[in-house]
C-alpha cells in the first residue's frame, strides 16, 4: 500500500513550540512577560519542545506505519483501534515518562508530588488527540487528491487511446534500388532507420531500400497507429516487434523481425509511451 507523503516539517516545528508553551502556561500566576526574564522559562520551553518533538515523531512514525498496512478506507474499525492504541495511548504514556525524567533531571522534582498528572497530563492527551485528527484530515485530503489525479490520468489515457485508434489512410513511400524508383506500400514496411546519415526502409521479407525522405517525414506520413518512433534512429511497425523486455534505468530492449544489426533500445523517456502504443494494438 502506498504511503502518504505528509509535508509537515514546519507544521511539526511550530506545533511543538505552541503546544509546549501552552501546556507550560497552565496554572501559572506569572504573566508571559514576567516569565521571559527568568532562566527557568527557557529551560521549561526547551524541555517542553524536545518532549513534544519526540512525541510528535513517535506519532508520525506510527501513522506512516499504519498507513502502509491498515487503510482508513479499507479497514476503518481496525485502523481506529490501532490508532487509539499506538497513536494516542502510547504517546500519552511516553509523555508521562519523558516528563518524569525531565522533572527529575532538570529540577530534582518528583512528578507524583506535583499537579502535572491532574492538570497538564489531560491537556497533553487532548493535544495528542488533536494531532491524530490533523493527520486523519490530511489523509482524507491526500486520498481525495490521489483519486482525482488517477481519474484524470485514466481520462487522458482514454483520450489518447481514441486518438491512437483513429482511422489512418495507408500511404506509400518512394524508395530507390538499382537505379529504380519503387513505390513501397505502408503495409510492407517493417521499419525505417538511419545509417551513416541516410534513411533506409526494410520490408518484412528483409529487403532494404534507400529513400530520399527524412525519418521525420516518414514518421509523419505513416502515422502513429501502426508506427512508433523508438528513438532518433529508428521507426518501427507494430508487427515487427516480436518481444520486448525491461533493462536498466527504465529502458526497454526490443526484439525485431526482421533482425537489425544494432540492438534497438527505447529510452526511459519514451518507455511509457511505447508500452501504451504496443498494448493498444494487442486486441485491435
Amino acid at each position: 500500500m502506498k504511503t502518504k507523503k505528509y509535508k509537515d516539517f514546519w507544521v511539526k516545528i511550530i506545533g511543538c513550540l505552541v503546544a509546549s508553551q501552552l501546556i507550560d502556561m497552565l496554572n501559572r500566576e506569572e504573566s508571559l512577560f514576567q516569565r521571559l526574564t527568568s532562566v527557568y522559562f527557557y529551560t521549561d520551553l526547551l524541555g517542553g519542545f524536545v518532549i513534544a518533538l519526540l512525541l510528535w515523531e513517535t506519532l508520525r512514525f506510527v501513522i506512516r506505519f499504519l498507513d502502509k498496512g491498515y487503510s482508513w478506507g479499507e479497514q476503518p474499525l481496525k485502523r481506529t483501534f490501532l490508532q487509539i492504541m499506538f497513536g494516542v495511548a502510547l504517546p500519552s504514556l511516553l509523555s508521562f515518562v519523558f516528563t518524569l525524567l525531565f522533572m527529575k533531571l532538570a529540577y530534582k522534582q518528583d512528578i507524583f508530588k506535583t499537579n502535572w498528572l491532574y492538570n497538564e497530563f489531560y491537556v497533553v492527551i487532548l493535544v495528542i488527540v488533536l494531532i491524530n485528527v490533523l493527520y486523519f484530515t490530511w489523509w482524507l485530503y491526500l486520498e481525495w487528491k490521489e483519486q482525482k489525479s488517477n481519474a484524470l490520468e485514466l481520462a487522458n489515457q482514454g483520450t489518447e487511446t481514441v486518438a491512437v485508434k483513429a482511422p489512418h489512410v495507408p500511404v506509400s513511400i518512394e524508395v530507390t534500388k538499382a537505379g529504380k524508383t519503387i513505390i513501397l506500400p505502408q503495409e510492407q514496411i517493417a521499419y525505417a532507420f538511419l545509417n551513416n546519415g541516410y534513411c533506409y526502409l526494410k520490408t518484412f521479407p528483409g529487403e532494404g531500400y534507400l529513400t530520399s525522405y527524412t525519418l521525420d517525414e516518414i514518421s509523419r506520413n505513416l502515422g502513429e497507429q501502426d508506427f512508433f518512433r523508438v528513438n532518433r534512429q529508428i521507426l518501427i511497425n507494430r508487427k515487427t516487434c516480436r518481444a520486448y523486455r525491461a533493462i536498466d534505468h527504465g529502458k526497454i530492449a526490443l526484439d525485431l523481425e526482421p533482425l537489425l544489426k544494432e540492438q534497438v533500445i527505447v529510452s526511459q523517456k519514451r518507455a511509457r509511451d511505447f508500452r501504451k502504443w504496443i498494448s493498444s494494438g494487442v486486441y485491435a
